[in-house]
Parts: structure tokens; C-alpha cells; sequence
């Protein structure tokens, strides 16, 4: 298509949605009144405070990242969030919310900031949180629940990958199979440890094996070789 031709369709569009009282161009900011869909796909409703009575909105589509088919980001704003509203063509039952917006009530997450803008962080409503700090020198990615006590750190500078617990449990289940495969295993408890397999436990060293016991080393079995 020549640029004449698509100068002209905008030319036609603009004359045409200009024939309409009704248009509103440009973006207004809406409040957020209703997350509730009844069909599902992922709309809301919104009311805008500069128009007399604070009309509320037909269900207006929310732009997502990669939203597609089954795909995509799905990430609604909540009701009384302040967010930024377009209209296709100007038709006011056409509404789009293409940003949710911080403002003076509403403050970004107070960890966020840096002056060196090093910091991306997503959170969540209740607080769990995903960090991804560039800061020279301690660049890290972390991964934690609204507690902070449960985390799964990348430590980039010292080269570690950490899953903290500080409460609860850390729990590992396959279906078939755990492969461990590493240079060096360390295993220690504070207080006790327990290995219980359902047939066979085969232990394999290649050179030397100790075994050391503070004050009772117990074997038990219907029979014991040793060779």
C-alpha cells in the first residue's frame, strides 16, 4: 500500500469518527468498580471521576503482554485502582485500559527504588514478590513469598543458587527419579536425619568410606556380610 492511500484511510477514519458527538480521544484515568466477568475474559469496569456522577463503563478489554490463544500474561488490576483508559476510534462503549497507574495514595513497592534504576520487581497484592536487581557487583534474582522467609535466590557475584526455608519445610517429590550430580555433597541436620527406601539402598565408594559414630553405631538385619 502506498503511503497516498494509507494517508487517505486515516484521513477517512478520522472524518468518519468525527461525524459522532459521543467520542472521547485521547486517554482518560478511570477507577477500577468491578473485576467480576461474566464471560471471562479478563475485563473490568471502570468509573471516571471528571465526568459528573462518575459514570461506570461498559467491560473494558485490558491490554496484557503476549496475550494470545491461551497464552500471555494474566494480570488484572483491583477495584479501586487508579488506571489510564483509551477509546477505539473515540467510541465511548469501546473502552481499553492500556496502564494501571501510581499515584500519591497509591505508591510503588517502597524496596523498588534506587536512584541508579537498577531494580525490576513484580509483587502481588498480598506480597509475594520477584526481584531482579542489577546493581554492579551484587547483581541477584530472588523469588519469595509475601513472608520473605521462604525464597529461592540467584546470587550472581559468588556464583549460588540458594532455596531458604527460615520457617516450615522444603519438601523435593518426583514421580520416577532425583538425580543429585555434583563435584562435592554435603548433608548436615542440627538435630536428627532419617534415610528409609522402599527395596534396595546401594552405596558405592570409590576409595576410602568412614563411617564415625559419637557413642553407638548399630546394625541391624536378618543377616550381615561383610567381605
Amino acid at each position: 500500500m502506498s503511503d497516498y492511500s494509507l494517508h487517505k484511510l486515516i484521513q477517512k477514519a478520522q472524518e468518519s469518527a468525527s461525524t459522532n458527538e459521543s467520542k472521547q480521544f485521547g486517554v482518560v484515568v478511570g477507577i477500577v468498580t468491578n473485576v467480576v466477568d461474566p464471560d471471562k475474559l479478563g475485563r473490568v469496569k471502570v468509573k471516571f471521576p471528571v465526568l459528573p456522577g462518575g459514570p461506570e463503563s461498559d467491560w473494558c478489554r485490558v491490554v496484557q503482554p503476549a496475550a494470545g490463544a491461551g497464552r500471555g500474561f494474566y494480570w488484572l488490576p483491583h477495584v479501586n485502582d487508579e488506571v489510564l483508559v483509551a477509546f477505539e476510534r473515540g467510541e465511548a462503549h469501546r473502552p481499553y485500559i492500556i496502564g494501571s497507574l501510581w499515584n500519591g495514595k497509591d505508591k510503588p513497592m517502597k524496596d523498588a527504588y534506587t536512584d541508579e534504576n537498577t531494580t525490576v520487581m513484580i509483587q502481588t497484592k498480598s506480597g509475594h514478590q520477584i526481584i531482579l536487581d542489577d546493581k554492579k557487583d551484587a547483581e541477584r534474582i530472588v523469588i519469595a513469598d509475601k513472608s520473605g522467609k521462604r525464597t529461592l535466590s540467584f546470587d550472581v557475584k559468588n556464583k549460588k543458587f540458594v532455596i531458604e526455608a527460615k520457617e516450615g519445610d522444603v519438601e523435593i517429590r518426583a514421580e520416577k527419579k532425583i538425580v543429585l550430580d555434583c563435584e562435592d555433597l554435603e548433608i548436615k541436620t542440627r538435630k536428627s536425619g532419617k534415610i528409609e527406601t522402599g527395596t534396595t539402598f546401594d552405596l558405592k565408594v570409590s576409595s576410602n568410606c568412614n563411617i564415625k559414630a559419637g557413642s553407638q553405631l548399630n546394625l541391624k538385619a536378618s543377616r550381615v556380610n561383610i567381605n
